[in-house]
């Protein structure tokens, strides 16, 4: 099957104009000028761009029940214990997990988005709808255990790797949640964990302002937060350090893990982080809903870190589109260039999930995972990167090369 668009962006090289992709047996098997692969186009999708996938390196599906429900905003805590407040009243049953799941796969694919790291609270009943999915990404179980629940840490992080719904696409890995919702001997467990599981890691850092307060003297607003939720105990130590270095000291800062957000770093820390070889999801919009200070991703990126993009949930995110991301990049940050800005949402994305052998980029060889966008055409001269000036979503979505269309409900093979 030759599918053919007036761009071509493979990623790991320059756009090809009047470009084609050879999909063979759900590979890539050719990528290059039209005029030069034979045969005759199966598709033949004009003023658009072929791309590859996109990759949501971090994501909450299962919390996707609780879409518009709080608007985030600059007190972040604040926000938290609504959610939790709404979680606690309204306890999750396979039923409305399935269903939040269901909905999160369509709108992700709806908007082009092949892969994700999805960190559920309900790894069992997740999995039930992931691994029937076409998306390929991980799935990182969550694990919570501080204060006077931190015996529940071992049967939580056997709940987060419960494998009985793998599949082929779908990795399992482990994330211990934060440092503000496990301790230290947590953390340090949940890494031994991965080490003798070989298993992928995530774990939200630095995400606030207040968690270096609480890694260092747990005192503050996040000590308040889990006073609220009936949790603390005075046996909480105090690690004399801030987040990232607390990462460092427990071993999660290894090649194996994507750190999510990391919104409040020092020259240090992102020393640390390159040092331990980790990567970082950046989730721009939310990033801005919460009025963080400005984020230190070009500095990341400049000391060598895997910077990819993530949209954190539908509870703090009008929509899971990493379409979406990269457009409020390109309008926020003018000085990136176009290629630039979609290795974040591709390739970095892939690469951070332990996947860029697999897909991120239209190579031969990996899988044909492939997302079709139309052109902003009111600008006559307009090259490929006009797909970030529009609001237009993709007209057609290749997941290990099976077509995947919008209808009414979503995204239908």
């Amino acid at each position: 099957m030759i599918i053919k668009a007036r761009y071509v962006v493979p990623v790991d090289r320059p756009a090809i104009e009047n470009g084609a992709v050879v999909i063979e047996r759900r590979r890539i098997a050719a990528v290059g000028s039209a005029r030069e692969l034979p045969g005759r186009p199966a598709a033949d999708f004009g003023d658009a761009v072929i791309c590859p996938g996109f990759v949501n390196a971090h994501t909450h599906l299962d919390l996707s029940m609780f879409a518009g429900r709080i608007a985030p905003g600059p007190d972040f805590i604040a926000w938290l214990r609504d959610l939790m407040a709404i979680i606690t009243a309204e306890p999750a049953t396979p039923k409305r997990v399935h269903e939040a799941v269901r909905a999160g796969i369509a709108r992700s694919l709806e908007s082009g988005v092949t892969m994700i790291g999805d960190i559920t609270r309900t790894p069992q009943w997740t999995r039930e709808v992931l691994s029937a999915s076409p998306l390929r990404g991980i799935s990182f179980g969550e694990v919570t255990a501080i204060g006077n629940r931190r015996q529940l840490l071992f049967e939580r992080l056997d709940a987060a790797l419960v494998e009985d719904r793998r599949s082929e696409q779908m990795k399992i890995g482990i994330s211990p949640h934060a440092p503000y919702t496990l301790e230290p001997a947590g953390m340090l467990a949940c890494a031994e964990r991965a080490d003798k599981c070989n298993a992928p890691l995530c774990i939200h850092l630095a995400e606030t302002v207040d968690e270096e307060r609480f890694t260092r003297e747990c005192e503050g607003p996040f000590a308040d937060y889990l006073r609220g939720l009936g949790v603390w105990d005075e046996l909480i130590p105090t690690s004399g350090c801030g987040p990232v270095e607390l990462a460092e000291r427990t071993g999660l800062l290894g090649k194996r893990t994507i750190i999510a957000h990391a919104n409040y770093v020092t020259d240090a820390d992102i020393n640390r982080i390159a040092a331990g070889n980790a990567g970082v999801a950046y989730c721009p919009r939310t990033h801005q809903a919460f009025e963080h200070a400005s984020h230190r991703f070009r500095e990341m990126l400049a000391a060598g870190i895997n910077v990819c993009v993530g949209t954190d949930s539908l509870a703090s995110n009008p929509s899971l589109s990493i379409l979406d991301e990269l457009r409020f990049l390109r309008h926020e940050h003018a000085d990136l260039t176009a290629d630039e800005i979609i290795a974040l949402g591709t390739l970095r994305g892939a690469r951070g999930l332990g996947f860029a052998d697999v897909a991120g980029s239209l190579t031969t060889g990996k899988m044909a995972d492939l997302a079709v966008i139309p052109l902003d055409t009111s600008n006559a001269v307009a090259g490929w990167d006009s797909i970030f000036e529009s609001r237009q979503p993709p007209i057609a979505v290749y997941v290990s090369g099976e077509l995947y269309r919008k209808t009414g409900e979503g995204l239908d093979e």
